[in-house]
Formats: structure tokens, C-alpha cells, sequence
């Protein structure tokens, strides 16, 4: 809960604004266009009990004609054959939550690293949406792009205002959540300074428009509500206040905002993590494992996902001793946001207080516990990095957040579930992503070892087909390459 309750000062500088990212993401070196046969792999399907082996992978166009066993299928003479053997096969993976740093820059990382698939979790509507609608057209190479648009918040928000939309009234909300509509959103997110009024409005209304809401768990709602009003996923954290007995308390703690008008007025900003420190360190005081259980099981029962962001609350928890560890992925990063990543620069880190460090410490180790038992009681789980914050990396961040899953007790099978069949079951796409079967898309990434043996594993890549054109291991470099910063910060600070 404490990364919902952050979000109000971590909005200020959350997102950096869209260039723009219309250009073209080209793909030379790609295969050219045509039957591709891979032989010879062996195919890990998420959710299936066991692997594939020695199977053939053929595709035409975009998609998956034909997926069977290696001496068994026949290939088309005019197919371009790739010797699979001793490679490992996934479907393309997912991140289910992110925000632009550069999009053409952001998107080649992520397509090196096998994110196929992302969600964005807020955006300029004028860029964001072309984007996703030329990659879905084929005019340019890229992820899957599923997009809110614009944040839908209460007044004062603390989100950047380029993209969000404040609401006061019931009436405000439906309006806006219509024009989001109309302007092509493929769900509304849903942020913390909303009023009750506006948040069950917005939940009514996207019922009866057939389209999904998302987002942040609002100040002014509980955990158990936003389940049962319908809202899709829960984003940063598992929800942690559903599992405290005073979350009605806690519910009230948060919507006083005393203490951050205090800081602005006093510019004392030291005040706001003091307050979220008394505030969740009590909401931890009285967690209840089961109270917490009835909460993951109504959850599962209602078919809300989770998306906890581990590598962010990770990232904004150690954030100290990430500073101090060189990380070769800061060549893609300028050495202007290097700088405010620093947490004697950044506002989301400066003004900490001893106590807060210490809240946050307790608050991500329970948290990483009840990840592992609210996908036990049956939540479906979400990988997503919250990209944009210090110390992530589009694409690379995704293989750290399906560690942190390990790490947290999910097995690497069920860890890679979070970010193929998961994500497709959430999207409604079950029956083209999250497979490698025929008549699914041809969006799967070729390993050089078992994920299932070792989950780090999952980056070793040898190679990705994307709609149907393979990128060996050249091009992805190549991609890479291009994604660096020529002022870039260096791995070591």
C-alpha cells in the first residue's frame, strides 16, 4: 500500500515527457517476409505441465501455421529452415506496466530483451495511440501496445498533468471516461485523488461501454471495493491494506492531506514520508494473514490481477545501495536522469526520514511473503516494472521483476505465467498470445538454455520473431546499440 500512497509525490517526476515516436523502428537484417521453419527446439508453454521436445515451429505471415513434432511435420520447400537444436522456445513476454522514457529507444530495448507485449499505464493520447495503431498495422516493427491514454485522477493531482485528467463530479467522470473512449483507450486507469462518487461512476460507466478499468488502488476505497466494483487489476504492492484490520483507519489516514499541505506551504517535504511512515507502519501493526486470505480469495474470486512492480518498490526501497553498484544497463540512460536518480537528488527519495526507511524495509519484505500466498489462493499475477523509475530499464527490467517472482517462491513456471498467459487472459487475447501453437501470433523468443532450470536463464537470448520476422542475434545487438545514449551515464557513478 505504501506505493499507492507514495504515488502523490512520486507523480511529480514519475514520468518524463513523450518525444516524439512516430519514426520509423527499422528492422534491417529482419527475415524477410515468407514461411519460416524452426526445427528441432524444445517449447515451454507456461501453464502446461511439462515441455515440448524436439518440436518444428512453422509460421507464415504473422502467425503460427504449424506447431508439431520435428519428424513428423512436413515443410514447405520455399520455407527459410533455422536449426533449433538445443534451443528453448517461450512465448513472447509481457510488461503489464509501463510509461515512455523515449518510446523508439525504449521499444528496440524492449524487443532485444523479448517483450513482446506492453502496457501502458499513461501516456499522451496524440502519441501514445498512433503508435500502438502503426505497430498494429505493420508500418513499423514493435510490441504490442495496449494503452489507457490520459490518467483519470481527482483535482489536484499530483500526476503529470500532460496526461491525466482530473474529475471532480459523477458526471465529470463519465464524460471524461466517453472521450477516452472515443479517442481510442483500450481500458481507463483509475488514480489516487479520486472521490468515491467519481470512482464508482467511472466503474459504471465503462460497464456499459464494454470496457475495462485499471489502475491504482484511490485514497477513498478499499481493497475489497475496488474488487467487487469491478476494477481489473491493482497496481504497485498486493494490496496489503486488505489485510489490515484497521483499513478503515487507514482508509481515513489516507484521505488526510494536512500534512501535505503543510509541506508545501512550510516547504518541509520531510513531512509527507513521516506521515506515510505513522500511517503504514500502524496499517502493518494490525496485518491479519486471515483477514489477508479472505481479501486474495475474494480477489481470485472476482478475477482482479495484481501488479506488484517488485523491481520498483525493490528499486525505491534500496535505492541507497543501488546507487552505489555500477549497472552496465546505465549506458542507456542519460546522465541527467542519472543524476536525479540519485537519492540525495530525487524528491521521491531526498526527503526520506530514518523512520520511513525503516517502514519501507518492513513493508517490502512482507510483501515479497504475500506475493507467493495471494498467488497460492489463487490471484493471477502480473509482471510489470513501472518503467521510469530510478533504476529500471525497459526490457531488462522485466527478467528482474521474473526473478523477484523466484524469489518471492514462485516457481520459474508459474514466474513466467505472469508475464505470457497471464497477461493474455487479462487482455482477452487467450486464444492468439501467451502460446506457441498454431493459430496463435508468431511472438516467441529462442533461449540458449532452460528457463526452467534457471530462470536467468530467460536472457539468454539467441533470437525473437516478431509478427512472423526473425531477429537473430546480430539485429538485437544492433538494437541495442542503437538504443544507447551517446552522453549516456556511465556503470559506475
Amino acid at each position: 500500500m505504501i506505493a499507492m500512497r507514495l504515488n502523490q509525490v512520486q507523480s511529480l517526476l514519475h514520468f518524463l515527457s513523450l518525444l516524439s515516436v512516430l519514426g520509423t523502428l527499422t528492422m534491417v537484417g529482419a527475415a524477410q517476409s515468407g514461411d519460416l521453419a524452426i526445427t528441432h527446439v524444445t517449447i515451454i508453454n507456461p501453464g502446461l505441465a511439462k515441455p515440448q521436445l524436439d518440436m518444428t515451429i512453422l509460421t507464415h505471415g504473422r502467425g503460427i501455421a504449424a506447431v508439431r513434432r520435428t519428424k513428423i511435420l512436413k515443410i514447405p520447400a520455399s520455407a527459410r529452415v533455422i536449426d533449433g537444436t538445443g534451443k528453448f522456445v517461450i512465448p513472447g513476454l509481457w510488461d503489464m506496466h509501463i510509461h515512455f522514457r523515449d518510446a523508439n529507444r525504449d521499444l528496440k530495448m524492449d524487443i532485444a530483451n523479448g517483450v513482446l507485449g506492453i502496457r501502458n499505464m499513461g501516456g499522451v493520447a496524440e502519441e501514445v495511440f498512433p503508435l500502438r495503431d502503426a505497430i498494429a498495422a505493420g508500418q513499423q516493427m514493435g510490441p504490442k501496445i495496449v494503452a489507457c491514454g490520459p490518467i483519470v485522477d481527482g483535482p489536484d493531482s499530483w500526476s503529470n498533468p500532460q496526461f491525466t485528467v482530473s474529475v471532480k463530479t459523477a458526471d465529470e467522470a463519465r464524460s471524461t471516461v466517453r472521450s477516452l473512449k472515443e479517442q481510442g483507450a483500450d481500458f481507463i486507469k483509475v488514480y489516487d485523488g479520486l472521490s468515491r462518487e467519481a470512482y464508482y461512476a467511472i466503474a459504471d460507466e465503462t460497464k456499459k461501454l464494454g470496457l475495462p478499468f485499471a489502475g491504482h488502488l484511490p485514497s477513498a476505497i478499499s481493497v475489497r471495493e475496488a474488487s467487487n466494483a469491478g476494477q481489473r487489476t491493482l497496481e504497485h504492492g498486493v494490496a496489503l491494506a486488505g489485510g489490515s484490520t484497521i483499513e478503515d483507519e487507514y482508509i481515513k489516514r489516507r484521505m488526510d492531506q494536512s500534512a501535505f499541505q503543510e509541506a508545501l506551504r512550510s516547504q518541509n517535504f520531510s513531512l509527507i514520508p513521516a506521515k506515510i511512515a505513522r500511517d503504514d507502519t500502524a496499517m502493518l501493526d494490525h496485518f491479519s494473514q486471515e483477514r489477508a486470505d479472505e481479501t486474495y480469495r475474494l480477489l481470485a474470486k472476482n478475477n482482479t490481477f495484481i501488479t506488484p512492480t517488485l523491481v520498483t518498490q525493490r528499486a525505491l526501497t534500496f535505492i541507497d545501495d543501488l546507487n552505489k553498484k555500477p549497472d552496465p544497463r546505465m549506458q542507456y540512460v542519460s546522465a541527467e536522469e542519472l543524476s536525479w536518480w540519485k537519492p540525495e537528488n530525487g524528491m521521491l527519495t531526498k526527503y526520506r526520514t530514518p523512520e520511513y526507511i525503516v517502514m519501507r524495509k518492513r513493508e517490502y519484505a512482507k510483501m515479497l511473503e504475500e506475493v507467493h500466498r495471494a498467488q497460492t489462493l489463487g490471484v493471477r499475477l502480473l509482471a510489470g516494472t513501472d518503467i521510469t523509475i530510478p533504476y529500471t530499464y525497459p526490457g531488462f527490467s522485466l527478467h528482474d521483476e521474473l526473478a523477484l517472482f523466484v524469489e518471492a517462491g514462485l516457481t520459474p513456471m508459474q514466474a513466467l505465467e505472469t508475464a505470457t498467459t497471464n497477461p493474455a487472459r487479462l487482455l482477452g487475447l487467450s486464444k492468439t498470445w501467451g502460446r506457441v501453437e498454431s493459430g496463435y501470433t508468431a511472438n516467441f523468443v529462442l533461449l540458449n538454455a532452460d528457463p526452467l532450470a534457471d530462470l536467468s536463464n530467460s536472457e539468454k537470448i539467441d533470437s525473437v520473431v516478431v509478427n512472423g520476422e526473425l531477429l537473430n542475434r546480430t539485429r538485437l545487438n544492433q538494437l541495442l546499440d542503437e538504443a544507447k545514449l551517446p552522453a549516456a551515464g556511465s556503470s559506475s557513478q
